[in-house]
């Protein structure tokens, strides 16, 4: 069975990557059909059958945590077990370990997937609007300098589908945030007035937020990808938590390396 994975062309040949979309799966509705979370009512039987499709499509099974929508970025090592990383608090993971499947879990939140292509070290982070303010991007840049010798400007990064400006509409609390991590964010275009002219609403756009975040992190903004779908609007394609509340699934982004184990 082959898996419908959406795929950039910012990671190299080095890397196996993919978001997945509700395509491909078991579940029954509302979770129809690859629902890769397991917290939300549906079927354990189905989640297991969906990460086996996962498994077997990318390679491996792919470590997770458990995401709190902080700034953790937790380093995989050749030894490590998924069920034991699944135990910790986190909302990244890296390694440079070949073959090593990375996951993090999203139903609106920017799954962002980073390669590096001299060192083959890489990352999968889960950036909500939370984490993105928070710096969980420029962290990521941050420790796979330290651990593995990246430069920033060799990185090649994709952002995956996530909840768009058009439908991420919040109100003084996230806009002050939001300003806070990046006082020119109107400039940007990071934030926008509220399209329904609602008084103390704006739409933020996570993308170009973390855009803006890494390019000011040293990372090069040619070598940035985001493919452009939002979740909550495309209702045949992927699952949204702010579209469909808690009757919902999560898609996944993966990377992990190619090589000799």
């Amino acid at each position: 069975m082959t898996l419908p994975l959406l795929q950039s062309d910012r990671i190299g040949a080095g890397f196996v990557h993919g978001f997945t979309t509700r395509a491909g799966g078991a579940s029954a509705p509302p979770y129809d059909t690859l629902n890769l979370g397991g917290k939300w009512g549906d079927d354990p039987s189905h989640v297991a059958e969906n990460r086996r499709r996962l498994a077997q499509a990318v390679g491996g099974v792919p470590f997770v945590t458990r995401q709190v929508h902080g700034t953790v970025v937790r380093r995989v090592r050749r030894d490590d077990s998924p069920a034991e990383v699944a135990q910790h608090e986190a909302d990244g993971l890296c390694t440079e370990v070949p073959h090593l499947v990375l996951g993090v879990f999203v139903a609106d939140c920017v799954p962002v997937l980073i390669a590096d292509p001299r060192t083959g070290c890489c990352a999968a982070v889960h950036a909500g609007w939370r984490g993105t303010v928070a710096g969980i991007l420029p962290e990521a840049v941050r420790l796979l300098r330290a651990e593995f010798g990246a430069r920033p400007d060799d990185l090649r990064v994709a952002l995956g589908p996530a909840i768009g400006p058009c439908c991420f509409e919040v109100g003084p609390e996230v806009v002050e945030a939001v300003t806070a991590a990046i006082p020119d964010a109107r400039a940007h275009d990071v934030i926008r007035p509220s399209a329904r002219g609602l008084a103390g609403k704006a739409q933020v756009d996570l993308h170009a937020a973390n855009r803006l975040l890494l390019a000011r992190a040293g990372v090069d903004p040619a070598a940035v990808d985001a493919i452009a779908a939002c979740t909550r609007c495309d209702r045949e394609r992927f699952f949204s938590f702010r579209r469909d509340g808690a009757a919902t699934g999560q898609h996944m982004g993966v990377i992990a390396r190619r090589g000799s184990p």
